[in-house]
């Protein structure tokens, strides 16, 4: 079966936790035993921790194995195999059913539709964040600050009471995350349907927009089991008043389709007196890929993290770069770097924003990370559906530790209404203010 390694996305327990109830799927017992023993035992063969195979996982086997035999439906099946995993103290362990994997995975080869938007939780409030300049969004006269009320016939309302009985929705980041999942899917679709969304605007007035979805932009990247994902890369160089320049870098994931992109990204905008890499949404991916970017920021080889598996222990260090795209000889950036996050950074981004913080060698600005740093596998399993699975421990050189912890800015900037109104966006503005005074300019009249 093929296997990939990833840092795996939370946001797909977090999809698959909310999708909705579907008919009841007979499954025969030979099935349901053989779905139980892969899950289980590439669990037992790859958990980096082998006091918790012993104490937990290994009597997890003997109580719950009837149980399974006993399921006559693949729902059943799911409900044992989850209490199983709920048992296992780490995160990126989810049973993702196959028609969720299908699911998901439609429309995600590049032909999907968007609404050209995003949407974060702020408060108990769905508030647009953004709005892609000549997206559907903004073709329909979309705002960020805007809230959305309803999407396609489902109240904000109904969408958040999904949460009530999720234990990982409970505390502030897991409740922004799963909230993003119970309604972002909703405004995707085939490009050039029709989609119905019902706002508040920024006087609170309901106004109701009817968006045709466009093909999203980017790039797709398939890894194993996983559904296909649709990578994003923005640059842009920005002039403040005073003259002070930005170089803003913004990914969505961590995938080797970008890299190439991401190089040269960098290379375009040397000369600026401060870098700002936007990984807010970033929720994760191929974790080799942060020491080779890091290198564009660091001068001495530094241990970024390390991953301590069943089979041995590996190092993310970082490879500082002397030459460019075009082989020729640069030295990495030693300016201002300051790193944008919020609750749906996560794994790889969480790693390197929160190493580069320790280092000294990032500021980091927004709101606090995932807190779900773990490298994982996706699995298939005899049913069909596929099991993501942590396959080691990830944390700093000396132990240090995001798994369920996650970064902690050095300046808190969470998004407001007020602001998004505003046209402002408060986490890029306070790196930037940061960047103008690290580089000993006066503020601008």
């Amino acid at each position: 079966m093929v296997k990939k390694l990833i840092v795996a996305v939370p946001a797909l327990g977090a999809l698959l936790a909310l999708s909705p109830a579907r008919a009841q799927t007979p499954i025969t017992p030979a099935l349901a035993a053989a779905t139980f023993d892969s899950a289980w035992s590439v669990v037992d063969r790859t958990l980096w921790d082998t006091t918790v195979v012993a104490r937990v996982w290994a009597p997890a086997r003997d109580e719950l194995r009837p149980r399974a035999e006993r399921a006559k439906t693949v729902e059943e099946l799911r409900g044992v195999l989850a209490t199983m995993i709920a048992r296992l103290p780490y995160s990126h362990f989810e049973v993702i059913p196959g028609e969720v994997q299908a699911r998901l995975a439609e429309g995600s080869n590049g032909e999907g539709g968007d609404a050209g938007m995003e949407v974060r939780l702020v408060g108990e409030r769905f508030l647009v964040t953004r709005v892609d300049s000549g997206g559907p969004a903004a073709a329909a006269g979309v705002r960020p600050g805007w809230s959305v009320d309803a999407v396609g016939g489902k109240t904000a309302a109904e969408r958040l009471a999904l949460l009530a009985g999720i234990p990982g929705a409970r505390e502030p980041r897991g409740r922004q995350l799963y909230a993003w999942a119970a309604l972002a899917p909703a405004l995707r679709g085939t490009p050039r349907s029709r989609l119905t969304v019902r706002f508040r605007d920024g006087a609170d007035r309901p106004v109701e927009k009817t968006l045709t979805l466009a093909a999203r932009a980017g790039m797709a990247e398939k890894f194993g089991n996983l559904p296909s994902l649709n990578v994003q890369l923005e640059t842009r160089r920005v002039r403040m008043a005073d003259g002070t320049t930005l170089g803003v870098i913004r990914f969505n994931y961590w995938f080797p389709v970008i890299l190439p992109a991401l190089n040269a990204a960098v290379d375009s905008l040397r000369g600026v007196d401060g870098f700002v890499i936007d990984l807010r949404g970033n929720l994760g991916g191929l974790g080799a890929m942060a020491p080779g970017f890091a290198g564009h920021f660091l001068e001495t080889a530094d241990t970024l993290g390390v991953m301590r598996m069943r089979s041995g222990t590996l190092y993310f260090v970082a490879n500082p770069r002397r030459v460019d795209t075009q082989a020729r000889p640069v030295a990495p950036f030693a300016g201002p770097l300051a790193v944008l996050t919020d609750a749906l950074t996560a794994s790889t981004s969480e790693f390197f924003a929160g190493r580069l913080q320790q280092l000294g060698r990032a500021h980091v600005f927004g709101e606090p990370t995932a807190g779900a740093a773990l490298p994982a596998l996706a699995q298939k399993l005899p049913d069909g559906d596929v099991l993501m699975h942590a396959i080691a421990d990830f944390g700093g050189p000396r132990g240090q530790r995001f798994e369920g912890l996650g970064v902690t800015p050095d300046v808190a900037a969470p998004p407001t209404r007020a602001a998004l109104l505003a046209g402002r966006d408060p986490a890029m503005e306070a790196a930037a203010e940061w960047i103008r005074t690290a580089r000993g300019r006066p503020a601008a009249p």
